[in-house]
C-alpha cells in the first residue's frame, strides 16, 4: 500500500519522507526530510539550501571535501546552530554525494567515486531544485573531480536540478546532510 504522511504527530519511528524541523541559530528554520533510515541511524537532507558557501578559499579540491574549507565550516559553524537537544543526537554532518543524487549516470565518471545509492526522492528533479532567500541557486556535491578532468572544482547541482562542477573557491548553497543516532 502507498502511503503519503501529510499529518504533524509526535513518533518515535521515522520513515523514509518524513518531515522535522530545525531551527539553525543564526540561518533560519528549516525543514529536513528523511531519506534513509538504517542500523547507524536516520539520514535527513534539507530541504532547501540553508547558506551560501565555498567550498575552499583557493580553487583546489586537493584533500577532496574531507580536505575542504567546507566539511570545517559545517562542523564547527552548522552543526554548532542546531539546538542542543538534536545536535546531540547528531554523528555527522556533510554533503550529499553525486551518488546520493543522481546515481551513477555517465557524467558521475568525472567524479571520485561514491558507493551511494540514488536517494529514492531525488529520482524526481523537482526534489533538487532549491532556493535561497527567493532565489533559485546551485548547491554544492561533495565529490571532488577527478584529477584528469580539473584539480579546482567540485560537484554541483545547477538551479535546475541537473549536474555540473565549478571552482571550489565559488560561493555556492548549502544543503547539507545529517545523520541522527536512532
Amino acid at each position: 500500500m502507498k502511503v503519503t504522511r501529510k499529518v504533524q504527530f509526535k513518533t518515535n519511528e521515522i520513515c523514509v519522507g518524513d518531515q522535522i524541523s530545525v531551527k539553525l541559530h543564526g540561518f533560519g528554520k528549516f525543514t529536513a526530510t528523511a531519506q534513509k533510515v538504517t542500523d547507524k541511524g536516520i539520514l535527513f537532507l534539507f530541504d532547501e539550501v540553508i547558506a551560501r558557501h565555498s567550498m575552499n578559499g583557493s580553487s583546489t579540491n586537493e584533500g577532496g571535501f574531507d580536505g575542504s574549507d567546507m566539511k570545517r565550516w559545517l562542523n564547527e559553524v552548522v552543526l554548532r546552530a542546531f539546538p542542543e537537544k538534536l545536535r546531540n543526537k547528531v554523528t555527522e554532518i556533510t554533503l550529499p554525494t553525486y551518488g546520493e543524487i543522481f546515481g551513477h549516470d555517465d557524467f558521475y565518471e568525472n567524479f571520485e567515486p561514491d558507493n551511494d545509492e540514488q536517494f529514492e526522492m531525488m529520482k524526481r528533479r523537482g526534489n533538487r531544485v532549491c532556493d535561497f532567500e527567493d532565489d533559485w541557486c546551485w548547491w554544492w556535491l561533495r565529490n571532488a573531480t577527478k584529477e584528469n578532468v580539473s584539480s579546482a572544482v567540485f560537484a554541483y547541482v545547477n538551479g535546475n536540478g541537473l549536474t555540473n562542477y565549478r571552482a571550489a573557491s565559488g560561493s555556492g548553497g548549502v544543503r547539507p546532510e545529517f545523520w541522527l543516532v536512532r
